[in-house]
């Protein structure tokens, strides 16, 4: 009876894990987000009141990085927000990890200026897709450090006119209810 009881808590438990990968794919950080006013003008072009994403460019790829293949979220600041990153680091992805079930520990954010190690596959991504940030959730261990316990949300902002990428990382701890 423990047995049984044992192996249907895993398969709920991995059910559960694989639901959660799915849906950083499938609910985009801007989704649910609107503009305050019924259209709003940006460097010329109209957005109605529901097309914050498309302000932004949204769009998603792969790449590897470390031998992981991840997935990201595509942005371009440029064209629409003059290259201000802002609104989505403060304002989009707090609340879509959030919606995730994480909270961020902004007591161990980490950023690297003029990341020169960030990975050719991201920078091609990125190129690919003419997107001047990407995100993505990285989940267990991050380099030489593991911290299993722990997730990672990845910014890489690039700022065209220097050449330089600037890689954000947010640490993310699982929200569980009731504790």
């Amino acid at each position: 009876m423990k047995r049984i009881i044992f192996v249907i808590f895993a398969l709920s438990f991995c059910t559960t894990v694989y639901a959660q990968r799915v849906d950083i794919q499938k609910k985009s950080p801007m989704s649910g987000w609107e503009f305050n006013e019924w259209s709003v003008m940006l460097n010329g072009r109209t957005f109605g009141k529901y097309d914050v994403a498309k302000s932004f460019n949204e769009q998603s790829g792969f790449a590897i990085v470390q031998g992981r293949s991840l997935f990201y979220w595509l942005y371009n600041t440029i064209a629409y927000h003059n290259g201000n990153a802002d609104t989505i680091y403060n304002r989009y992805l707090p609340y879509w990890v959030e919606a995730l079930g994480y909270v961020i520990d902004y007591d161990n954010i980490s950023v690297t200026n003029n990341n020169t190690n960030l990975a050719t596959s991201v920078k091609a991504l990125m190129q690919q897709r003419g997107a001047d940030v990407s995100v993505t959730i990285i989940t267990g261990p991050i380099g030489d450090t593991p911290k299993y316990d722990i997730d990672y949300l990845i910014i890489n902002e690039h700022f065209v006119s220097k050449g330089t990428y600037k890689t954000t990382v947010y640490p993310l701890i699982k929200f569980y209810p009731g504790f």
